[in-house]
């Protein structure tokens, strides 16, 4: 589902990319440790604010990263042009992954599973994409904050089967993965790292 134009303003500026490196970017840390010379895939990467991240931030190797909206691509495809080949942007969908099974060392979402209908089917894919010990990390919003009246008028999202923390938490293991840490925020936001079994 693509963002409307008043969440685009709100994941789209300086603020945002802030929240983003200072606490997101850490608390996820403190969860799951680094990513250090993996090759790593952004769901879902808007700008391209969150590809820098998991470069600088999180070590990584190298980045693919897509998105469902093509202006975003092609944002995030000049903030990004000076990374080479390091990164590899791309027009995609989160429940159809363009990519062979067991590509990538980890998987990061940046409040993007939230938005997709079928977002059991988008944690199934980050699932397949991983390499056996691969690890998923997770910024996401919940249906507390989903649901809420203010919310709900300024932003557009899907509204039928929204997740709680441990409703998310619970659909990531029954997607095959093991939680290594989670935590929530005021019961809107939640944290969570989990691994793919070797």
């Amino acid at each position: 589902m693509l963002l409307n134009r008043f969440e685009k303003a709100m994941m789209n500026n300086p603020v945002r990319a802030g929240i983003q490196r200072h606490f997101e970017a850490r608390t996820l840390t403190r969860l799951g440790g680094r990513a250090a010379g993996r090759r790593c895939l952004e769901l879902g990467c808007g700008r391209g604010v969150g590809t820098e991240i998991i470069l600088d931030h999180f070590g990584a190797a190298s980045v693919d990263a897509f998105d469902l909206d093509p202006h975003m691509v092609a944002l995030a495809r000049r903030r990004l042009a000076s990374r080479g080949t390091r990164v590899r942007v791309w027009q995609g969908s989160a429940t159809d992954i363009a990519a062979d099974s067991g590509s990538y060392g980890a998987v990061f979402d940046f409040g993007i599973v939230h938005h997709i209908p079928d977002w059991r089917r988008a944690l199934a894919e980050a699932h397949r994409v991983l390499e056996p010990g691969g690890r998923l990390y997770l910024e996401e919003v919940l249906a507390k904050f989903i649901l809420h009246p203010v919310w709900r008028r300024l932003l557009e999202h899907p509204l039928h089967d929204r997740f709680s923390g441990p409703q998310l938490t619970r659909a990531l293991e029954d997607a095959g993965f093991v939680i290594r840490g989670s935590e929530e925020l005021v019961g809107w936001f939640a944290f969570v790292v989990a691994d793919k079994p070797r």
